[in-house]
């Protein structure tokens, strides 16, 4: 069987080689430009040429039975164009709904799941009058497309932030004159006190069946996800139960095939949806050693319609994401940092400050250990 992925970053280099041990070969489409570092050697790369038609594509793939993704910014389009050859998985339509934060709030909303309050601003429309309308300040503006890491975000707590991102709206308006089809538009949510954000992580395979991973707890700098840990620490029954049942229903819902994940904010017992992710994701890593299957492969076997794997955890486990420090072009791996019970994933990238260069998993046998090992992890990583 040959499976091609839309992207040659690091998500599809994980995915390729969760899915060679199971025999099953790949191929890659890369954007014009794109880098291909993270995939050399995993299996053929088609570069998008100027006029080439799907089935172009599909036949410089190689044929494969089925085409996935590893990034959400795809153009939604060539999906569905590729999806009259083979199945493309997930469903190009659950993609562009997810790719918009307005179209993917709609859909959460849609399907019964609590969220923060929010409203929409596009073009000029009154910031204030959205304000007004979820309860008033605090809230975040988040742009509704290409927003990630903290990108295109605004915290706004008083008067003054409303007027620094007014000033930011007329720069991206007036950058974006040309564009007279473009319609701008913004998300603004209640800003929410919560305890914590968790994510769990969920597969369907074709044939309907569901798995998922015990949910995990996010730390954040920047915008940027640091550590992973799991179980999430003291999680109660409640809470855990939501979010097993938030992920099955909108795998459900939308007739869903392959990973996604949800990250959610916890406020007592009351869990509200953040952001999904139609794909494979960075809080999932931890599972490619501290589960009996990884998200990559259960992803892999569920878009080849083979039977899920066990999502069995063991012990406790954590994972922190190795951030560039400097702008480099070394991508010598940093073998200092596997050590008893860490496992180095490295993506063999160039370096620049806040890139996601690799990761660590560490194992332990409680919270208190694995906190050892995580910050001997960031100690090293960092010195």
């Amino acid at each position: 069987m040959r499976i091609s992925i839309i992207g040659c970053g690091q998500l599809s280099r994980m995915l390729a080689l969760s899915g060679w041990n199971i025999g099953i070969d790949f191929s890659f489409l890369a954007d014009q430009g794109e880098s291909t570092a993270c995939i050399s050697g995993l299996g053929d790369v088609v570069t998008i040429a100027d006029g080439m038609s799907a089935q172009e594509m599909y036949q410089a793939l190689g044929q494969p039975d089925a085409i996935t993704i590893e990034r959400e910014a795809v153009h939604v389009a060539l999906m569905k164009e590729l999806k009259n050859f083979c199945p493309v998985y997930p469903d190009p339509d659950v993609v562009w709904k997810i790719q918009n934060r307005h179209r993917e709030k709609t859909l959460v909303k849609e399907s019964g799941l609590a969220t923060s309050p929010w409203a929409r601003i596009q073009d000029k429309e009154s910031l204030a009058d959205a304000i007004e309308t979820i309860g008033g300040l605090p809230v975040v503006v988040k742009s509704t497309e290409d927003g990630y890491d903290g990108h295109n975000q605004w915290v706004i707590d008083s008067a003054d932030q409303i007027a620094a991102f007014e000033e930011d709206r007329k720069l991206i308006l007036k950058g974006e004159s040309q564009h007279k089809h473009a319609l701008f538009e913004w998300i603004v949510e209640k800003k929410i006190p919560f305890e914590r954000e968790i994510s769990v992580i969920g597969a369907r395979n074709v044939d309907g069946s569901i798995v998922s991973y015990i949910p995990g707890e996010n730390v954040h700098q920047s915008g940027i996800l640091h550590t992973s840990i799991v179980p999430a620490p003291k999680l109660s029954d409640v809470i855990r139960a939501k979010a097993e049942s938030y992920i099955a229903t909108l795998l459900k819902e939308t007739g869903y095939v392959g990973v996604l994940a949800i990250e959610c904010f916890v406020l007592g017992d009351d869990l509200i949806v953040n952001e999904l992710a139609p794909r494979v994701h960075n809080s999932g890593h931890w599972t490619m050693d501290g589960a009996d299957t990884s998200q990559f492969e259960n992803h892999v076997r569920a878009i080849a319609n083979l039977s899920l794997g066990s999502t069995k955890h063991y012990g406790v486990a954590g994972m922190y994401n190795l951030l560039g420090k400097t702008l480099s072009d070394d991508t010598t791996p940093p073998t200092e940092l596997v050590q008893p019970e860490c496992f180095l994933h490295w993506y063999g990238k160039t370096s620049r400050l806040g890139r996601k260069i690799g990761h660590v998993n560490v194992l332990a046998s409680s919270h208190e250990e694995l906190d050892e090992r995580l910050e001997s992890v960031r100690q090293k990583w960092l010195r």
